[in-house]
């Protein structure tokens, strides 16, 4: 243990050391009796205490004291005197003195010193801990306002279609709520090649325009942009003063205050053409976590960027997972189309593979879902190395991916060796928050132009065959195997589906829809059931798809309205009017050039018009004979029929689209709105969607409500309508009375609980 003594008397200092040899404390003690020698002590020794008498000849105790709570504040100070009185002693301890000790008592100087030391140690132990804690609140609240930064560049991406007013918008986020002192982004010019910075922030000025040269103290910065082309990574700068910099970049530093700044690249397919710069005056900012939130700041721009001129607003989230940033079905089918028109020849051939992991659902809930998409991610990041070209490749959600493989036509001998284009992916383990992971595929294949002509019957057909390979767990399936293997049941269910309508074995379940804002009953959608005579209720899901393969579903629809049209009649006549019933519409019928004049036909043999029915088509309906499809639906609205887009968001639909369809209703994808409270990018695209809707005088209708949190969200956004099982389940139309009676009744707390919560606490 090192001591300094501050003691005049030799003697004395002896006493002290002989006393705490005795009492078995080894010390190195420095006696000292002048200021200079003690300040010198304090800073060469760093004792462990410090021993101090209280009258010295040509030094204070007290002025000792002082210099020890200045140079020393952590270090123990015990007074070991003679002289001192009680009231100086209180003093003593006041201003900073740890204990006192009378040298006519040094018996009590050894445990004295063992308690000073302890209160040290836990002393020290707390600020230690105290500053565990301050910087682990520091850096949450540094990583809080990244991520806000990050969601709110994802709504400016959204919202704006001009890139100088997005770039601008982007810098001025990353001040105002990033918390950074500057930022700025600079793009290589397509034609000079030159790097220029084209927007600017300072926290200290409004943002500005990059050719401005008093915006860019740091000049152009090309030998950075070289180094970020090279290394294809960020660039960091945790401390400006200290770093190796070039003398330049260190002196502006310091002159605007800056410790810290982070350069990094804006990549499209793989090329570095930009970056943003920011600058904080706090060094060390940019560790680890920080930069792994703008790495996904940065990959957002980039993908405006290389989108920013299409005229789809929601583009970004319509056509590109937002997860893995691979291609949707739709985006992925049309880019297939592409791939095929141009392979003519004789040899030309291509293979479509899609695979999905499996047990992912029992990952994430056995390690959370943030772990099952951290492994979608990293599924995807590894086939965006293996495949360069990013177009050959798509997810379609739920752990389901496709690839596009061309020039292979033998489906003979390639099922295996193509099952293998996506096997390697899963050698190595993947390793999440120190979660080793070795997921297995499944896959199924089909092969153009042997299982199918278009790309989206190719596309359709290995996920069938896919589907086939989970059901016999194969590793892989082939479509041509598929179409040899159809199960007795499934024959067995054709076979009595197509009778079924004679029978009348077909029923509809209606499910009211809820005005959002006053809570009121705004319509009903007719869902179809079928009562099968040997199983029971069949699943639509099971059933449907068998109607759409053998063209029943044309006369079924017609049932449907025909039946809808009976029900609404009959509510009227037990005094429920205006009720208004939408009526799903099957691609096949909106494909007949018939297709109006049955409609209008058969509904006007049960009544004397169209009023209360409303029709409802999905995006993708609309894609073929567009012309055609509009020309429809103008002369059904004009007949007193309600258009509304189902599904709306996991389609094709434009800006461009939207302003030239008669549709009067936009229903929001029950996939979407049961994620809309713990994802934000799916709760900016339904509000954009909203948004949308507004804009071209429609309703919105969100589907699936299934929460009081979904509801009131929804009711934020000001979506109009809502339908879900938080409202009602589908109900025969026996029972729809008593559920419009129930849902008037519980009006004021279905609806208005959530309108006002702060009304609903008095």
């Amino acid at each position: 243990m090192k001591l300094v003594v501050v003691e005049d008397s030799v003697a004395d200092a002896e006493l002290l050391a002989r006393h705490l040899a005795k009492a078995g404390l080894h010390c190195a003690i420095n006696r000292v009796q002048t200021e200079p020698e003690f300040i010198a002590a304090l800073h060469q020794d760093k004792p462990d205490l410090i021993l101090s008498d209280f009258s010295l000849p040509n030094f204070s105790g007290l002025r000792a004291l002082d210099l020890a709570v200045v140079h020393a504040p952590d270090t123990p100070f015990i007074y070991v005197s003679g002289t001192i009185g009680e009231e100086r002693a209180i003093d003593a301890l006041r201003r900073g003195a740890t204990d006192y000790v009378l040298k006519s008592n040094l018996s009590r100087l050894s445990s004295a010193i063992e308690r000073a030391l302890r209160e040290a140690k836990l002393k020290a132990d707390r600020r230690h801990s105290e500053h565990v804690r301050t910087e682990q609140e520091e850096r949450l609240r540094r990583l809080t306002r990244t991520y806000r930064m990050l969601s709110s560049t994802s709504s400016a991406i959204l919202r704006l279609r001009n890139r100088a007013e997005l770039l601008d918008e982007v810098c001025r986020i990353a001040v105002q709520q990033g918390g950074y002192q500057r930022s700025a982004i600079s793009l290589v010019d397509s034609g000079t090649k030159v790097l220029t910075q084209l927007a600017c922030a300072d926290l200290d000025a409004q943002p500005g325009n990059g050719t401005d040269h008093l915006m860019d103290p740091f000049g152009p910065q090309s030998d950075l942009m070289d180094q970020m082309i090279r290394s294809g990574a960020p660039v960091i700068h945790n401390d400006l003063h200290h770093e190796t910099l070039s003398e330049s970049l260190r002196e502006s530093a310091i002159l605007l205050g800056y410790r810290a700044d982070a350069a990094l690249p804006l990549k499209i397919d793989g090329a570095t053409i930009g970056m943003i710069r920011l600058f904080s005056t706090e060094p060390g900012v940019f560790d680890a976590a920080e930069v792994g939130v703008l790495l996904e700041l940065t990959a957002n721009i980039s993908f405006a960027l290389q989108y920013l001129e299409k005229d789809e607003a929601v583009h970004f989230l319509s056509y590109f997972d937002s997860l893995t940033g691979l291609a949707k079905r739709p985006l992925f089918c049309q880019r297939l189309a592409q791939t095929l028109a141009k392979n003519t020849g004789d040899d030309a051939g291509c293979t479509v593979l899609v695979f999905d992991v499996q047990k992912l659902g029992a990952i994430n809930d056995s390690f959370g879902r943030y772990v099952g998409d951290s492994l979608i991610e990293k599924i995807a990041a590894r086939l965006k190395q293996t495949y360069t070209d990013s177009e050959c490749v798509g997810y379609f959600g739920g752990g389901t991916f496709v690839i596009s493989l061309p020039n292979v036509s033998d489906a003979s001998d390639t099922g295996l060796m193509t099952h293998s284009a996506a096997a390697p992916l899963f050698v190595e383990p993947f390793y999440i928050d120190g979660q080793e992971l070795r997921p297995t595929i499944r896959s199924g294949l089909a092969f153009f132009p042997d299982d199918a002509k278009t790309a989206d019957a190719l596309v359709q057909n290995a996920e069938a065959a896919l589907k086939a390979a989970r059901e016999d767990n194969e590793k892989y399936m082939m479509y041509g195997l598929v179409t040899q293997r159809p199960t007795s049941r499934s024959l067995a269910l054709e076979s009595r589906l197509t009778r079924a309508l004679d029978r009348e074995e077909f029923l509809l379940h209606y499910q009211p829809k809820i005005d959002i804002k006053s809570g009121k009953i705004h319509g009903l959608e007719a869902l179809l059931r079928w009562r099968d005579s040997e199983d029971g209720i069949i699943q639509p899901s099971e059933f449907i798809p068998l109607l759409e393969q053998s063209g029943a579903i044309v006369d079924v629809g017609e049932w449907i309205f025909l039946q809808a049209m009976r029900d609404i009649a009959i509510w009227h006549g037990a005094g429920l009017l205006n009720i208004r019933v939408a009526v799903n519409v099957s691609p096949l019928q909106l494909r007949r050039r018939d297709f109006v004049e049955r409609v209008l036909a058969g509904v006007t043999s049960v009544g004397s018009a169209a009023a209360g029915l409303d029709i409802e088509i999905t995006e993708s309906m609309l894609m073929h004979d567009l012309e055609l499809s509009i020309r429809k639906l103008s002369q059904l609205r004009e007949a007193g029929f309600g258009v509304a887009i189902d599904d709306f968001g996991t389609g094709y639909s434009s800006l461009r689209l939207l302003a030239k369809l008669p549709v009067d209703t936009l229903k929001i994808d029950k996939s979407f709105v049961q994620s809309i409270t713990d994802t934000p990018n799916v709760a900016t695209l339904v509000s954009t969607v909203v948004s949308l809707a507004r804009a071209f005088s429609m309703k919105t209708v969100a589907e699936g409500v299934e929460t009081a949190e979904q509801l009131q969200k929804l009711r934020h956004m000001k979506c109009d309508q809502a339908q879900g099982y938080l409202f009602s389940r589908p109900v025969p139309a026996t029972d729809v009375p008593s559920v419009i009676s129930r849902l008037e009744r519980a009006q004021s707390t279905t609806i208005h609980a959530f309108s006002n919560p702060a009304d609903s606490s008095r």
